[in-house]
């Protein structure tokens, strides 16, 4: 997909679409965790529509993943992704656990810091934890009239998991119209490429987004949120 079709499909999504789930299911930007944590006792189900570019390379072909993730503490995070994998054979599934622990909640002056790993447990004698990451990352926001504006910057390392996701410096801005406070724009580098979107949470509980990952792919999913 070019990325004049991209921009335009993302243009054309985005007013049906935004508050921050990724494609990864647990909270962030669009592609990279952010250390803002969903409220506590928020249960979330979704799926999204993933392509080539953000799979491993044992996928070589677009496909999706669907997910649980639930917040029973206001500073731990943790999720069940489930995603797709096709052969000629027939279609499996991944199945990878991920949890996000805040260390510092965001304050005047001083940003949140939360921690995180994907993937970081495996049945398989051989290993399949193709999702694998484990990263530190910080945001702080800042109001500006009544717009809010998200900073995020975060690193990721292959010390604990050689495949990590993220090697290296990532980081990203959110911003929040004050007319409009369900919207989201976001853009992002994710230690691999430039991504743009947006995402809108309608109801207070359907949450949906778009992006062009790497300026190129079409990449998006949704999301239903429970406030137990």
């Amino acid at each position: 997909m070019n990325i004049r079709r991209s921009f335009l499909l993302w243009l054309a999504f985005l007013p049906l679409f935004v508050n921050g789930q990724t494609l990864t299911g647990m909270s962030g930007l669009l592609n990279i965790p952010s250390a803002d944590m969903q409220a506590d006792g928020t249960f979330i189900l979704g799926a999204n529509y993933l392509p080539r570019i953000n799979q491993p390379a044992d996928f070589n072909y677009n496909t999706e993943n669907y997910f649980f993730n639930l917040t029973f503490l206001p500073f731990l995070e943790v999720a069940y992704k489930l995603t797709l994998i096709r052969t000629p054979q027939k279609i499996n599934q991944d199945r990878s656990a991920s949890f996000r622990l805040q260390l510092i909640k965001e304050k005047s002056y001083l940003p949140s810091i939360t921690v995180g790993v994907h993937d970081f447990h495996t049945t398989s004698g051989g290993g399949n934890q193709f999702f694998e990451a484990n990263y530190i990352v910080l945001t702080k926001h800042f109001k500006i009239q009544e717009n809010d504006i998200g900073i995020t910057a975060g690193y990721g390392t292959n010390i604990i998991m050689k495949n990590s996701r993220f090697i290296g410096f990532f980081g990203g801005m959110s911003v929040t119209p004050g007319f409009c406070k369900p919207l989201k724009f976001m853009g992002e580098y994710d230690c691999n490429g430039v991504n743009l979107g947006g995402s809108l949470l309608l109801f207070k509980h359907l949450y949906l987004f778009s992006m062009a990952q790497h300026l190129q792919y079409f990449a998006g999913g949704m999301a239903y949120r429970i406030y137990l």
